[in-house]
């Protein structure tokens, strides 16, 4: 639906999801049903979809035919391959205001392949169902954030410290470069409640003094199969490292893979455009990062406990369709669900395993 009202509106200025993976989502949904939104706004009739019962007939009384936009838009084309397509549907397309920090950096390429030069991409802010944590800082920095005071408590639990409550920090000691877990008491009835997002304090702003954050990573977000412990930020970093090699990596997971006598890392790798040329060699150049990334793992591949890592393509579309599925068989609002960077549930496993083209 916001597909079918962002072709029919030319003069969108702004793309306004939580997260880059909502822009995302709309990009792939606008790709891949272009003739049946066109055919919609062509004769202002919204289709019957899954989950729009309730509102469909609200929603038709905003959509009337408008035969010259649709014929706009096929003078336009589906020019995906084309970078700044969205610009010649939406000349006016100015910025994309997303979450763009953490694991969903690996997707701003895409966007802007979309958008093109001329719309920027910014992060907004880091806020949850619980609290508004922190707004953007600079425009030009996707990961750097102030936090707001509010009526809200916002409090910092050093992660090199014991978890307990006499280590806490308040926002006015916490220490610049230094990684905290963020603490919420709110207004609400929350009580020191534990978000579980890591952030490393950047600074003050000079202004007023509050801290200035950049996101790091969830906390005891990792996985292990042997002795070693890869964290969330170390395996966006082995996916950043070896990126030229998969020709460009939009959306990816790891999950553990029994299928070898040695337990091993498997990348679920969702690939934009054609796989690179030489991506038959990322199984052993993820080793290698990992092996520099951490020490455990380096004992513990030498020693025949970890094998060398797999990696297991989708197909395009795959962990959006993910989201769409978690939200159906497992409830939640859309702008809720992410994709965690580590799946252990047999069923996501089971159900990501379905959509493998290929393995390398």
């Amino acid at each position: 639906m916001h597909a079918l009202f962002a072709l029919v509106e030319p003069n969108l200025e702004t793309i306004n999801p939580i997260f880059t993976t909502g822009c995302r989502d709309l990009c792939r949904t606008i790709e891949d049903h272009w003739e049946d939104l066109i055919h919609c706004i062509e004769t202002g009739v919204i289709p019957d979809i899954n989950g729009i019962e309730a509102v469909k007939d609200n929603l038709q009384h905003f959509l009337q035919p408008n035969p010259d936009r649709a014929e706009e838009l096929r003078r336009i084309g589906k020019a995906t391959e084309t970078p700044g397509w969205f610009r010649r549907i939406w000349p006016q397309l100015r910025a994309v205001l997303a979450n763009a920090s953490g694991p969903f950096a690996t997707l701003i390429p895409e966007i802007r392949h979309y958008t093109g030069p001329d719309a920027s991409i910014q992060s907004v802010a880091i806020v949850s169902s619980e609290a508004f944590l922190a707004v953007a800082y600079d425009p030009r920095d996707l990961n750097l954030y102030k936090v707001v005071g509010s009526d809200d408590v916002i409090e910092f639990l050093p992660v090199d410290e014991p978890e307990e409550s006499k280590y806490l920090a308040q926002s006015w000691n916490v220490e610049s470069g230094r990684k905290y877990e963020v603490i919420l008491t709110t207004r609400d009835g929350f009580w020191r409640y534990r978000l579980g997002d890591v952030v490393e304090i950047a600074g003050f702003d000079p202004r007023d003094g509050q801290p200035l954050i950049r996101y790091i990573e969830r906390r005891n977000m990792h996985i292990r199969l042997a002795n070693e412990v890869t964290t969330e930020t170390q395996l966006r970093n082995v996916v950043d490292a070896t990126s030229d090699l998969f020709g460009r990596v939009s959306e990816f997971c790891v999950s553990p893979d029994y299928r070898q006598a040695a337990a091993r890392y498997a990348f679920f790798v969702e690939i934009q455009g054609d796989p690179g040329a030489d991506i038959s060699a990322t199984p052993a150049a993820l080793h290698d990062q990992l092996q520099k990334h951490n020490e455990n793992y380096l004992k513990d591949s030498r020693m025949g406990k970890i094998g060398v890592p797999c990696v297991r393509v989708v197909r395009p579309g795959t962990f959006g369709d993910y989201r769409e599925w978690v939200i159906r068989t497992k409830g939640g609002a859309s702008g809720q669900v992410k994709v965690p960077v580590v799946i252990w549930s047999e069923a996501d496993r089971t159900w990501l395993e379905e959509h493998v083209m290929y393995d390398i």
